[in-house]
């Protein structure tokens, strides 16, 4: 019996409303973020394979080549299709533009002439991309459109020659790699011959080592500061500090300078070592010189005044997560709830963190990407693609969002921290004389 009561004590305090609270805000949020990620992925697959061409050649044996690419891909277990435009100049950036396309396959003019010389045909396809996350360019690869074309070449070689009757052994040699592929990448109105894939590869370690850097900056801050103001709350350490000739203004003006200080350290030192280790990897790499120029030309090499702006939102990311940590610890009752009102700043970041890694927020639908920028920290995870992209747009939008976001959150906490609320105020509710003789008979 004894041990029956004594295990439904420590239930009934592990098992509170906040503990309640916080997990259905965290089941709300995960779902959310399934569902994002889902919508993405759907529209991602979707039209996937199919393949938009502008056949410069134009002529009988291109056509053939089309009509069989085309009778592949309505097949049922492909279920795509020929999208067939014209280019009207050698602007790529411009074509893409102008025809709504994020990707095509061009059949350059001679491609007949050098098919039928028994030489391997060039083939050429340009992708625009907007963005480096590992999902944004599901629809969009090369792999499909060389692999479905060479099929295509191979079968309207083999056709023609079958009926001719004639089919040398040079011939067959070249049904095994028929076309050769050049790749260029198209990002806002310049364009580079370089895949798309190499640049994603590129800028991977770039776009993942701020999301990391920010997560465990704001995790970091948030959990100091909370932590120090519950432990000094329960304590009673905060209320003497408070009643001293000080005036509470003063506090909490220093514990925000002094951890901003410290923030704002942090993301300075982190900047720097990104950028350093950014240069490494890009010196290191197999053809590092002509790779670093065709990123700088496509505008995706960051400058300091880029890293300087990326550091902007740092900042304030830091100074939202610490002024919603001042009022979470003024709201624990003790040490243990403190550490389940981090949970609330952890999934703020969290998803961010996650979906600006997958996914292309501005693709999403307006209801979910609304919701997802409605999240400060979600800002400061895009901040080095909208540096990189040029979108600035959305970038200072970010920040005057940030800095409302920010006020906002402070003026919350001065009204708590100016009042006497900072001592009486909790989610766990009062302490009874009840609960504190229960708690003195079991030596707590």
């Amino acid at each position: 019996m004894k041990f029956f009561n004594l295990f439904r004590k420590e239930l009934k305090e592990m098992l509170s409303a906040q503990t309640i609270l916080v997990m259905i805000v965290s089941v709300v949020a995960l779902v959310f973020a399934g569902r994002a990620m889902n919508e993405a992925v759907s529209e991602g697959t979707a039209g996937m394979m199919d393949i938009t061409i502008y056949d410069a050649d134009n002529t009988d044996f291109t056509q053939a080549v089309l009509k069989s690419l085309e009778d592949t891909l309505s097949a049922e277990e492909y279920d795509g299709k020929v999208i067939k435009v014209e280019f009207e100049s050698d602007d790529y950036a411009a074509e893409l533009k102008r025809l709504d396309i994020k990707s095509a396959v061009i059949i350059p003019k001679g491609f007949t002439q050098q098919v039928e010389e028994g030489k391997t045909a060039d083939v050429e396809f340009v992708q625009k991309m907007t963005s480096l996350a590992s999902m944004s360019n599901i629809s969009t690869g090369s792999d499909n459109a060389v692999y479905f074309l060479s099929s295509a070449v191979k079968s309207t070689i083999y056709a023609d020659k079958v009926m001719a009757g004639t089919m040398t052994t040079e011939e067959v040699a070249l049904l095994e790699n028929p076309i050769t592929l050049k790749e260029s990448t198209v990002v806002a109105n310049k364009t580079e011959d370089i895949a798309s894939s190499i640049v994603l590869s590129l800028c991977s370690a770039q776009t993942m080592i701020v999301p990391i850097i920010m997560f465990v900056l704001i995790m970091f801050s948030s959990q100091m500061i909370l932590n120090a103001i519950a432990t000094e709350k329960v304590d009673k350490t905060l209320e003497t500090l408070l009643s001293a000739p000080v005036s509470r203004l003063s506090v909490i003006s220093a514990k925000m300078l002094a951890a901003g200080v410290v923030a704002a350290l942090q993301a300075a030192v982190y900047m720097f070592g990104m950028q350093e280790m950014m240069s490494g990897l890009t010196e290191g790499a197999e053809n590092a010189d002509s790779y670093q120029a065709a990123l700088s030309n496509l505008g995706l090499t960051m400058s300091a005044g880029q890293y300087a702006l990326v550091g902007i939102q740092m900042f304030l990311s830091i100074l939202i997560a610490l002024s919603i940590s001042l009022i979470l610890g003024a709201l624990a009752k003790d040490a243990k709830s403190a550490q389940t009102l981090i949970m609330p700043i952890t999934l703020s970041a969290m998803i961010p963190y996650l979906l600006s890694m997958m996914l292309d927020l501005k693709t999403m639908s307006p209801v979910l990407r609304y919701i997802v920028y409605a999240i400060p920290f979600t800002h400061t995870f895009m901040a080095s693609e909208n540096a990189m992209f040029r979108n600035t747009t959305l970038y200072w939008g970010g920040v005057i969002y940030q800095v409302i976001f920010l006020a906002v959150c402070m003026t919350f906490a001065l009204r708590i921290f100016m009042s006497d609320k900072i001592f009486t105020i909790s989610i766990g509710g009062k302490k009874t004389a009840k609960t504190e003789k229960k708690k003195s008979l079991f030596g707590r």
